[in-house]
């Protein structure tokens, strides 16, 4: 049973990896990463989600939060427990912020600690992200009619279309 758990979570890693977007760059450097993060022109991709009180998932497709200097835009799924109900909802994380403020801290062993704030989005609280020097990261999201999430996966580059 655990060898079929553990089969099934590989294949599921391979897949999420071969079907990753390709308006994305993996970054290789802790130098690119923090190039990335300075520059706010970087994406967010997740790999694993972690529901409030319930257990890590791989969930198949594509779920990112895109940053840029003007634009906050997520897209990730939800798993937990809501407040009061959404109204037209896909009951995803799906929002877009054009009014936010942005503050980034080092943290110890050479993680950035980002908080973004959106004003013009009245459900999130903040966005909480925290970035490795090898590009992986955690984000946390902080609603206001939701309960917490947090999900896994690593920081790349925005490729611009030319």
């Amino acid at each position: 049973m655990k060898l079929k758990t553990i089969l099934l979570a590989c294949i599921s890693g391979i897949l999420l990896f071969s079907c990753s977007s390709q308006q994305a760059v993996t970054i290789a450097t802790p130098e690119q990463v923090t190039q990335l993060l300075s520059e706010q022109q970087y994406q967010f991709n997740m790999q694993f989600v972690r529901p409030t009180g319930g257990r890590q998932r791989i969930v198949s497709g594509n779920y990112t939060l895109v940053v840029t200097k003007d634009r906050v835009e997520a897209d990730l799924p939800y798993f937990g427990r809501a407040y009061n109900a959404p109204i037209l909802s896909d009951a995803g994380m799906k929002f877009i912020s054009k009014d936010f403020s942005y503050e980034e801290v080092s943290g110890k062993n050479d993680r950035k600690e980002i908080t973004i704030r959106p004003r013009d989005v009245s459900d999130i609280q903040a966005v909480y992200l925290t970035v490795f020097p090898n590009g992986s990261a955690d984000l946390r999201i902080q609603s206001n009619s939701r309960q917490p999430i947090s999900y896994m996966g690593d920081i790349r580059g925005i490729v611009q279309p030319k």
